[in-house]
């Protein structure tokens, strides 16, 4: 049975767009985050991430081909947080990287936490994760710290950082 989603922003022409996901997307965010990272999330770690924390949104990046044909090709959990939006992760399936939609999928989340009152987006992100420090660069993010051996397997985290502009105070 297709699950019926919010559209949430739009951005790029019409060619991307913003779903929110729910638990009733756990098995299809748990084969994206397989797709997308080597230590990721399983089913049980996602539904507690989407029914457990009170913060925690999960977004579908859905993107609209020259031919019409809509697709998700990514997909973000981000926790609004008083002033703070935290991308705790995201990701781009393997057959839609390298096409600029990172770029846009950023663009929407940054346009997401700024509308509900964040100051802040921040998120940490692999030392060795050259591309993807590039495109938050790109971005506007810049380098606020370092945590040591953040990840599970001993690698460090690098902290990115980038003011919002709002109007308002908090996150709701």
């Amino acid at each position: 049975m297709p699950t019926k989603l919010r559209v949430v922003m739009a951005a790029d022409a019409g060619r991307l767009h913003l779903t929110e996901a729910g638990v009733q997307d756990v098995a299809r965010l748990a084969r994206m985050e397989a797709l997308c990272f080597s230590l990721p999330w399983n089913e049980a770690g996602v539904r507690g991430e989407l029914e457990s924390n009170p913060f925690s949104h999960a977004w579908l990046l859905r993107f609209r081909d020259e031919a019409g044909l809509d697709a998700v090709a990514g997909y973000a959990f981000m926790w609004e947080t008083f002033e703070t939006a935290q991308i705790a992760r995201i990701g781009i399936l393997p057959e839609y990287r390298r096409q600029g939609l990172g770029a846009g999928f950023l663009d929407l989340l940054k346009n997401r936490a700024a509308g509900q009152g964040c100051e802040f987006l921040r998120l940490e992100v692999r030392a060795s994760n050259q591309a993807a420090i590039g495109l938050y660069e790109k971005a506007g993010m810049i380098r606020a710290g370092r945590t040591k051996q953040y990840y599970s397997d001993g690698e460090d985290a690098l902290i990115m950082a980038l003011p919002l502009e709002s109007e308002e105070t908090t996150c709701l």
